[in-house]
């Protein structure tokens, strides 16, 4: 996001240099070391004072450009004929270079080409780069812009379900039924319009909405729970929004609005517990306990899974998962952290509720970067 060099802070374990092999369009912290989107693999390496990306001709100038990495053209590398190796491997014995820390996905085959000639390759644990957690200002505002994107398809979500009709305990929509795929359609052109691609977008109705990843598929059901879960990518910076609302577009059953408020009140109960310092852990046992004491059971019932038995948040940045975690281990917060608070429960002869917002982590508590109504019913 800046052509500033970026040294990250890793452990060598007394390797000369990691070394990185990816395309940086699917690779979070490829992206993150080096400012440079790339559909292609390409390969990084750093020594703890310096960054190099070893990019193709094609890429040269835009990594030039773009990167906050020294750039060196692999075709500078390219062995003689009659050389064995390749440009790689020249590469790494120009800047001396025999000692290699490599993350845990690292190709295999290109990793054995490397101890075939004579590098010693060592793997690195996880996280790579604990620091990619914490998010400077410009990151924070990337997520930020990339939440109100998902606002905003959210609301024309709720637009298409508030002007469908209920006929047959379906919703329909001028004459035909409304469905998920529909509403899915109309979220995604919406993310489009704000340069963001949504994945996995999930409107899921009744039943469906018991399983919390279950995409949802078929006709939207009229007086039942709908979730909607919108986690959309920005095309510029590469960073994730996300946010989860549950809504019924007809009438609200006793039972339902018990599941739904006894949702919030846990949300709300977690978000205030989220600071600096506290633990995700703690946070998310709380949440457990505020739903068993409600009475509500969780665990396999009647041959499937029923109740709260997902975590409470994740973190969210150039990955839709990544570090804190509000969840069974232990994960002290930090200033800096994007986090979502998303607890929910789900039976089955009942429906789903999931009640979702992004908070940044601040040193004496939170900033809420959702704004959008939490409302039941439409």
């Amino acid at each position: 996001m800046s052509n500033t060099p970026r040294i990250p802070n890793v452990d060598l374990q007394e390797a000369d240099a990691l070394l990185l092999y990816a395309a940086s369009e699917g690779s979070a912290d490829l992206y993150w070391a080096t400012d440079f989107m790339a559909p292609d693999p390409f390969h990084y390496l750093c020594d703890g004072t310096t960054s190099w990306v070893l990019v193709k001709d094609l890429e040269l100038d835009r990594a030039r450009d773009q990167s906050c990495c020294d750039v060196l053209a692999l075709s500078t590398y390219e062995p003689g004929e009659g050389e064995s190796g390749d440009s790689l491997h020249n590469a790494l014995r120009e800047l001396g270079f025999k000692c290699l820390l490599v993350p845990a996905d690292f190709p295999i085959a290109t990793a054995n080409r490397l101890t075939d000639e004579g590098f010693q390759i060592r793997v690195a644990g996880a996280p790579l780069f604990v620091e990619r957690a914490i998010k400077t200002p410009a990151q924070i505002e990337a997520v930020v812009t990339t939440q109100q994107a998902a606002e905003a398809s959210m609301q024309a979500a709720v637009d298409a379900l508030t002007q469908a009709r209920i006929e047959s305990g379906q919703l329909w929509l001028d004459g035909k039924p409304l469905t998920s795929e529909r509403v899915r359609r109309t979220i995604h052109h919406i993310l489009l319009d704000h340069d963001c691609i949504g994945y996995h977008t999930i409107v899921a109705g009744g039943e469906q909405a018991i399983d919390p990843h279950q995409a949802g598929h078929g006709p939207l059901p009229a007086n039942s729970p709908i979730i909607i879960d919108i986690f959309p990518r920005a095309d510029a910076s590469g960073y994730f929004g996300d946010i989860t609302r549950t809504f019924v577009r007809g009438e609200v059953s006793e039972d339902v609005q018990r599941l739904y408020d006894t949702v919030l009140s846990a949300q709300l109960e977690a978000l205030e517990a989220v600071c600096a310092g506290s633990d995700g852990a703690a946070i998310h046992q709380n949440v457990q306990k505020h739903f068993a004491d409600a009475g509500y059971r969780s665990g396999e019932i009647d041959g499937r899974m029923q109740g709260y038995f997902h975590g409470t948040g994740h973190g969210v940045g150039l990955e839709i998962h990544e570090a804190p975690s509000l969840g069974r281990r232990t994960d002290v917060l930090a200033a800096g952290q994007t986090l979502t608070v998303e607890p929910g429960l789900y039976y089955a002869g009942l429906g789903g509720v999931r009640i979702e917002d992004l908070v940044i982590i601040e040193t004496d508590g939170y900033r809420n970067v959702t704004t959008f109504p939490k409302t039941l019913q439409l």
